[in-house]
């Protein structure tokens, strides 16, 4: 009921050119995301999500940040970046048991590492 209800957030810089950090790149006026060569489909949230990280890189951002930051919520559950987060990496790193890019940094939150 919340994602019907709650407004999406503003798209960051539609007129921003392709974001590459590492072997990530992604363009964010075609929605286009390549992971070492390969091009990868990502959910409009998993996309968002990691258009903020690669504007961002070495930030750490706690959870509930993400969740307003992104999702554009100022309340809610963050076990939602949790999963967010988790599916992403699957989809991101070569090996998501051992992440280098989207990084935990405990008892804080996440950062994207280049």
């Amino acid at each position: 009921m919340l994602r019907r209800t709650a407004p999406s957030p503003p798209p960051d810089e539609p007129d921003a050119g392709p974001l590459e950090v590492g072997d990530v790149r992604l363009d964010p006026r075609s929605r286009e995301v390549l992971v070492r060569g390969e091009t990868v489909s990502l959910t409009v949230r998993e996309f968002d999500l990691l258009s903020h990280f690669l504007r961002h890189p070495s930030e750490v951002f706690r959870r509930e940040a993400l969740l307003e930051q992104v999702w554009g919520y100022t309340f809610g559950d963050t076990s939602t970046v949790t999963v967010h987060v988790r599916r992403l990496r699957e989809k991101v790193e070569a090996d998501p048991a051992q992440p280098r890019h989207i990084q935990t940094v405990w008892g804080v939150g996440y950062k994207f590492s280049p």
